[in-house]
């Protein structure tokens, strides 16, 4: 990691924690969402759609509601304008100001996955790649979602209203994915991360290919919504 990268990195986790609604929802909230879904336990023994959730708590608050509202801070009091004219450039000072939150959402991540684990969930072996690779790609996906929303939102307070549309489809896509084994819960943003996660647990790794091309496609989705929509200019 460049030395102007993690500069802006570690300037960025220290803005984070001292934000106390930001760093609630970052670190707090999933972990203790997560602890408590594994209390429930599923009725049937099937775990796809409680590791789904717990793992979109994660993505959802930790990774795209923290990326929504930090970015729509540093942008609106004018520090994203400030780094801009500093020696980084702009690539190294996003990159920096999202790091943090890639960093806590691959532990939190892993952290679900072992109280998954340890509640009975049959995570590990070759399904345990596939929980990987709908981890990363979730991640990429809500990261991309929360620099779209930022350039759409106008206050840090105002994102807890933007990012509802985006975390009912998220939540909803990854329940109706990891229930339904038709395509159809593929349309939405979630589905193929539940899908993925859903198949990963029951064993049925050879119909995964849909899901995988699924996500790929949300990610560049999100992608190209967030290179059109940031700003690094305050909205007003």
């Amino acid at each position: 990691m460049s030395s102007p990268l993690m500069a802006v990195g570690m300037a960025e986790c220290k803005l984070l924690l001292r934000n106390r609604m930001v760093a609630f929802s970052a670190t707090v909230l999933p972990l203790a969402m997560g602890v408590y879904l594994g209390f429930v336990r599923p009725p049937d023994g099937s775990w796809g759609m409680f590791l789904a959730l717990q793992l979109m708590v994660v993505l959802g608050f930790t990774v795209y509601f923290t990326t929504s509202t930090a970015l729509t801070s540093r942008r609106e009091d004018l520090y994203l304008k400030r780094l801009c004219s500093a020696e980084p450039g702009r690539l190294v000072v996003l990159s920096g100001l999202l790091v943090p939150v890639v960093l806590l959402g691959v532990v939190q991540s892993a952290v679900m996955l072992g109280i998954a684990a340890a509640f009975g969930a049959p995570v590990g072996g070759v399904g345990l790649l596939l929980v990987a690779v709908a981890v990363i790609g979730g991640l990429v996906l809500c990261l991309a979602a929360g620099i779209a929303t930022s350039g759409r939102t106008s206050t840090p307070e105002q994102a807890q209203i933007t990012t509802l549309p985006f975390f009912i489809v998220l939540f909803g896509g990854a329940v109706w994915g990891s229930l339904s084994s038709a395509w159809h819960p593929l349309l939405i943003p979630g589905g193929a991360v539940g899908d993925l996660v859903e198949r990963a647990l029951s064993g049925e790794l050879g119909g995964a290919g849909p899901a995988l091309v699924a996500l790929v496609a949300w990610v560049v989705v999100a992608g190209f919504a967030a290179r059109q929509w940031f700003r690094w200019e305050p909205r007003g």
